[in-house]
């Protein structure tokens, strides 16, 4: 059994590169897919090594460089290695392995080659889920040291809902106490989670009925989620990391989504300002820098604006 799953993880890697010549978006999305069946194969068979990030703040967000999320993110490491900044430390990722990120844990990523070998150079994946949207990318080191994005599919199946919940089960089942008795188990369940979760992306990407958005609003849903936190995010910005015009990014993303560009951004800071004030015990100015905005005061009008109340009011009423 284990000769036949590392020859198919051999397979899938060697497809990789065979795709990675012509950058068709078919031959990206046949890699993807190749690559999160071998994932799933080697998890469903105890064969991936599922890694936990250290020291994950549970009521509160760090301050410092990079960026976090609300809900648990999944790396698969391809090849070459991701090199993760946390508050409390660094962690490396090597190939053939995964990484779970918990909730609210800022980070920021390094990559690199092993080698100058095609074979060792950086690619992983990874997959996101909040609320029923789900994203699944392709990275590459798109300038020294940086990732970048080189085929995402963005999916709002009935199965991105769930996964969200599988990954922080997951998460709960790493921070478990090092019980000798029930690590075992503990194990076996994070890793049938993290294949639960990897089917169910294969599910939500495959299903005919679903009609995926344009490749363009899909990344520009990746690039708010990952800059949220910045007070530099403009509609503006977002269209030279898209190398479009503003306005053909905003035309494209309110005819697509039924919502303007500018509102859709703000509704997400409000999203995840109310996510904050209800989960955690973190102070209004330290809400307002998670999510992107230059002042409190800025921040409390922007809110009342929204809902009503300031956020103040709004927490206390639960």
């Amino acid at each position: 059994m284990s000769i036949r799953l590392d020859q198919r993880w051999a397979a899938s890697q060697a497809l990789g590169r065979r795709v990675l010549q012509p950058h068709t978006a078919p031959g990206q999305a046949q890699r993807m897919r190749a690559l999160l069946r071998a994932f799933a194969e080697r998890a469903g068979a105890g064969r991936l090594a599922v890694r936990l990030a250290p020291g994950a703040p549970i009521h509160e967000v760090a301050r410092g460089e990079g960026h976090f999320h609300l809900a648990p993110e999944l790396f698969l490491q391809v090849s070459g290695w991701t090199r993760f900044s946390l508050p409390h430390g660094t962690l490396h990722l090597p190939a053939g392995e995964a990484l779970l990120l918990p909730p609210r844990l800022l980070h920021a990523e390094r990559v690199g080659a092993v080698s100058t070998r095609l074979d060792d150079a950086f690619c992983n994946l990874v997959i996101y889920a909040e609320g029923a949207t789900l994203s699944c990318h392709l990275a590459h080191e798109a300038a020294p040291g940086r990732p970048g994005i080189l085929h995402l599919e963005a999916s709002h199946h009935p199965q991105a809902a769930r996964i969200p919940d599988w990954l922080a089960d997951a998460v709960h089942l790493g921070r478990a106490p090092d019980d000798p008795a029930s690590a075992p188990v503990a194990t076996a369940q994070l890793r049938a989670l993290v294949t639960t979760t990897l089917i169910g992306v294969l599910r939500a990407l495959d299903d005919p009925a679903e009609r995926p958005e344009p490749a363009l609003v899909a990344r520009v849903r990746v690039l708010i989620q990952n800059q949220l936190g910045d007070q530099g995010l403009s509609v503006r910005r977002l269209a030279e990391q898209s190398g479009c015009t503003p306005d053909h990014l905003s035309h494209l993303f309110s005819r697509t989504t039924g919502e303007h560009l500018a509102s859709f951004i703000v509704r997400r800071r409000m999203e995840r300002a109310t996510h904050l004030l209800r989960e955690s015990a973190m102070a209004g100015k330290e809400i307002a820098w998670a999510c992107g905005y230059a002042t409190q005061s800025y921040f409390v009008r922007s809110f009342r604006a929204r809902f009503g109340v300031t956020p103040k009011v709004w927490r206390s009423q639960g």
